[in-house]
């Protein structure tokens, strides 16, 4: 018999021939393989091996073969190699990942699931990317040397780095179903806590909506449950559930109003009211926060409302075409609303230098989206805090090079736009 690992497709076993590398010999059946082995790939246990046809077994052992022959390292390029195989058709985990028209993920999907791209054509999305690379950082570096001050407090919880994982969820939807939405949960949330920082999970359509909220419970509170703007008894519900299971916050995707996938289900999502908004800042004894805020009226609403935090971003151009970039609008919102309470924002975050950008924006933290998404698909807490670290190695770079020796300093003086 055949078999691929489920988890990271890059994983094949035949009994016959057995798997030195994992200590399996000639002959052993799956029955026989010990309850502790695991992939050598991806670290799962033997549950995870499904058999396979001719074709799908041939091609992952070919994929096994060439990383087992040249022991690749376990770096982030072996992750995204990984990934590329899982999102076979959504996503090419490029080396860029800008929603552009020369990749997989753009362009009009007539009414099938858009995976990893955005909403209609996927313009909002390669928005996101053009306005934050119009920007450009500024050299600075004739002054004294000083290592950077990096750390940063959000909802009561001190942070290594002013960078946080954005709420993501729909693997079933958006992911080829790769992985159970638990295991992108936990490998998130792990990675986070593991790199220093913290993860909002997200709630979808797919799974029991307090998924998110049990899996920050069983973090030990370390998570921030964001869900989409469901009924209002419901989400009070919610609310309750997420501040017992000790979470520091609570968020809500305003702009998941337009979710395809929740509309197909049949389970209802709408817009919310200032006077709703209120209702659910004073549900809950932590800090509330509203995501999805695009536009100075929204950004007031919620300041009004009494929300600890506005949420910039445009949830990854993925409910609405043809919409301005997170970097157009910003700068006007943090000047208005900057030091009153605290600004998220993300956008096509993708490196340190992006992180600084956006602080330079305005922003207190800035959030990483899909080149996280696809760590925790291929490998979980593991793969998401090399990512993270390596954010962080670069947010140190970029802070020495435009002369910031703390957050601080890391104003709109530092960059230019062109």
């Amino acid at each position: 018999m055949r078999f691929i690992c489920s988890y990271c497709h890059a994983y094949a076993y035949e009994e016959s021939k057995g798997d030195p590398t994992t200590s399996l010999l000639p002959g052993t059946t799956l029955a026989q393989i010990p309850d502790d082995w695991r992939c050598p790939i991806c670290g799962k246990g033997k549950e995870y091996l499904i058999g396979a046809d001719d074709q799908t077994f041939s091609q992952t052992e070919s994929i096994y073969e060439t990383r087992r022959k040249g022991q690749a390292p376990k770096d982030i390029d072996y992750y995204r190699s990984i990934a590329r195989e899982m999102l076979k058709g959504v996503c090419g985990a490029y080396s860029v990942c800008d929603g552009g028209p020369d990749k997989i993920c753009y362009g009009q999907k007539f009414g099938k699931p858009i995976g990893f791209g955005g909403a209609g054509q996927g313009t909002t999305f390669h928005r996101n990317w053009t306005s934050l690379q119009s920007y450009r950082l500024l050299t600075r570096i004739v002054k004294p040397h000083h290592e950077p001050e990096m750390s940063r407090s959000l909802f009561g919880q001190r942070l290594a780095m002013p960078v946080a994982v954005a709420s993501m969820s729909g693997v079933k939807n958006s992911m080829n179903a790769a992985i159970p939405e638990e295991d992108f949960y936990r490998g998130v949330l792990k990675g986070a806590r593991s790199a220093g920082t913290i993860a909002m999970v997200g709630n979808t359509a797919d799974v029991p909506d307090d998924l998110g909220v049990r899996c920050v419970a069983e973090a030990g509170g370390q998570g921030v449950p964001v869900f989409k703007p469901q009924v209002q008894e419901r989400l009070l519900q919610l609310f309750r559930e997420a501040e017992a299971a000790k979470a520091p916050a609570v968020g809500v995707d305003l702009d998941g109003c337009g979710s395809v996938a929740w509309s197909r289900a049949k389970k209802p999502v709408c817009r919310k009211t200032e006077k709703e908004l209120k209702e659910l800042v004073g549900s809950v004894g932590i800090p509330v926060f509203f995501k999805g805020v695009m536009s100075m009226e929204d950004a007031a609403a919620v300041a009004d409302a009494g929300a600890s935090a506005i949420y910039v971003s445009n949830h990854g151009g993925r409910v609405l075409d043809s919409g301005l970039g997170v970097a157009d609008v910003l700068p006007s919102i943090s000047k208005e609303f900057h030091g009153k309470v605290v600004i998220l924002a993300d956008g096509c975050v993708r490196t340190g230098y992006d992180v600084l950008k956006v602080l330079a924006l305005g922003a207190d933290v800035a959030l990483i989206g899909r080149p996280l998404a696809r760590m925790s698909l291929a490998g979980g807490g593991d793969a998401v805090k090399l990512y993270l670290d390596y954010v962080k190695s670069d947010l140190r770079m970029a802070m020495i090079m435009t002369g910031c020796n703390d957050l601080k300093d890391a104003g709109p003086g530092i960059i230019t736009k062109v």
